[in-house]
């Protein structure tokens, strides 16, 4: 007979060492909150965005559309599994129409494949992350071509490389809003210039 409140307990104190762990890897530059996955918000509109107008990396990668699953497919997905872990970096605006950004998406994409990897070792073996930008611009910008759809070959950086957030039609604001990060944001001093920092986020599905 399965006892189900010791069940619980192990999963909630497995839940707490990976969000410890998180916030390791993270180094301190991320927050890190545990939802349900019932609470992503999934939305055609915004995937729509990859496509009109088209984005320039459009039908370039694997982990962009049309590649990857529709936000109905995605929503599917998402039932699947229980819980998610949010993830966040605060970003200065002026760095999100500049190649800075480049810098700070390739490290979110290192982290949130780093915690799925320490997902699978706490034998949540089904665990996927996904992060905000297109791995092509990121990782392979100096290539013309991503392997895996044209040369049938491997990926260049398949530790790290994660599908696009927004291509599945994430809402980030209802994100913002289920994790209490905007509560969060409206709680500090009035002295900090808010519309100077912006954010970019992953998620990391863990059953």
């Amino acid at each position: 007979m399965i006892d189900y409140e010791s069940h619980v307990d192990k999963t909630e104190s497995r839940i707490d060492e990976l969000v410890q762990i998180a916030m390791q890897i993270g180094a301190g530059i991320i927050d890190v909150v545990v939802i349900s996955t019932s609470d992503i918000s999934i939305e055609d509109d915004l995937a729509n965005m990859c496509r009109e107008p088209i984005c320039a990396f459009y039908g370039l990668s694997a982990n962009c559309p049309p590649y990857v699953s529709s936000p109905s497919e995605f929503q599917n997905v998402l039932e699947i599994y229980k819980y998610a872990l949010a993830i966040k970096i605060d970003v200065p605006t002026g760095w999100l129409n500049t190649d800075d950004r480049l810098v700070v998406m390739k490290l979110l994409h290192e982290i949130v494949a780093d915690i799925e990897r320490a997902a699978i070792e706490l034998d949540y073996t089904n665990s996927k992350a996904f992060a905000a930008g297109s791995c092509k611009e990121i990782f392979c910008n100096k290539h013309s071509r991503c392997r895996l759809l044209t040369d049938n070959g491997e990926c260049r950086h398949p530790k790290y490389a994660r599908p696009a957030i927004e291509a599945y039609g994430v809402n980030v604001h209802d994100l913002n809003t289920t994790t209490g990060w905007f509560k969060d944001q409206n709680s500090k001093e009035a002295t900090v210039d808010k519309a100077s920092i912006g954010a970019i986020y992953g998620l990391v599905l863990i059953e």
